[in-house]
């Protein structure tokens, strides 16, 4: 028999005056009640109850007992009450991971947003392109491009996205815009590096997909510092929409192959699969799907 079996028992009983009224209260049946108290004596081997069929009270034995666990079973609510309290307040620590593209253009005006309205929480935020271990490294959850396959997590969609070729007009008066895919061997173009690896540039047209593997003497891993470098014409890029609209909307960049789109990928973020997700991730993942798709549903409409 468990040390705790039992005492939650009597110590209902005591306080609702009989073994019918404490089970109701627990919304188990009257002999299952009785029985755990009897085992309950039995273990401790001494009385806790005078029963008689008009009265119950407590002997002395049982009034000690009674005043340690009646304590006990009151500090047990109120630790439940305040990991509710806590769940329903959506502060602590909250760790994600998120590539620098995503991480710089929309998770930090994100969380800029969400920390306004739950000011308690201590937010980490890691960009990097390498995978993150969820368990292994402490994350509640990363943000990516693509699902992943493991079993063991939840890979919730916030938003569609799709890259762009983009050149500043001041780049355009110099160089005769690119029409294929093919055409950009010819420019100087501006390679986003990570991790000391490069990838190519993926279009989709009406003549299929096409992967282009692009040669560039100018590299970085800052979204923000390819896009500026583009504005300022030293090359095209290759970027995504969430990067862009400002630089659209004032006309400091222009997009181009627009026969040519990449193909859309799904932004995704990911986190352990548990039977009760926290609060926190929960409201969280749902206020980003919500700020992400309204971001890029504005960027369409330029």
């Amino acid at each position: 028999m468990s040390r705790w079996e039992g005492f939650e028992e009597l110590v209902e009983v005591v306080n609702s005056g009989s073994f019918s009224a404490a089970a109701r209260v627990l919304g188990v049946s009257k002999s299952h009640v009785s029985q755990q108290v009897s085992r309950l004596e039995d273990r401790l081997n001494t009385r806790l109850l005078h029963r008689t069929t008009r009265k119950l009270s407590l002997t002395e034995t049982g009034a000690l007992y009674y005043e340690q666990a009646r304590q006990v079973v009151e500090d047990l609510e109120s630790a439940e009450q305040a990991v509710s309290y806590f769940q329903q307040e959506i502060k602590g620590e909250l760790r994600i991971a998120a590539p620098h593209l995503i991480g710089e253009a929309l998770m930090v005006p994100a969380l800029a947003q969400f920390l306004e309205q739950h000011p308690g929480l201590d937010i980490e935020l890691l960009l990097s392109g390498q995978r993150v271990d969820l368990v292994d490294e402490r994350f509640d959850l990363a943000i990516q491009v693509g699902a992943r396959k493991d079993i063991n997590v939840v890979n919730k969609l916030l938003a569609p996205t799709s890259f762009h070729v983009v050149g500043s007009p001041a780049y355009l008066l110099r160089h005769a815009p690119p029409q294929t895919p093919e055409d950009l061997k010819q420019h100087q173009c501006l390679l986003f590096m990570d991790t000391g690896s490069t990838r190519p540039w993926r279009f989709q047209g009406d003549k299929g997909s096409v992967s282009m593997s692009i040669k560039s003497h100018w590299r970085s891993n800052s979204g923000h510092a390819l896009r500026s470098a583009a504005e300022q014409g030293l090359g095209l890029a290759y970027l995504p929409d969430y990067y862009l609209q400002h630089s659209l909307v004032d006309e400091s960049l222009v997009t181009l192959l627009n026969d040519w789109q990449s193909p859309d990928r799904e932004i995704v973020a990911i986190y352990q699969h548990k039977r009760h997700l926290s609060t926190k991730i929960r409201v969280f993942t749902e206020f980003l799907k919500e700020f992400f798709t309204r971001e890029l549903q504005l960027l369409r409409h330029v």
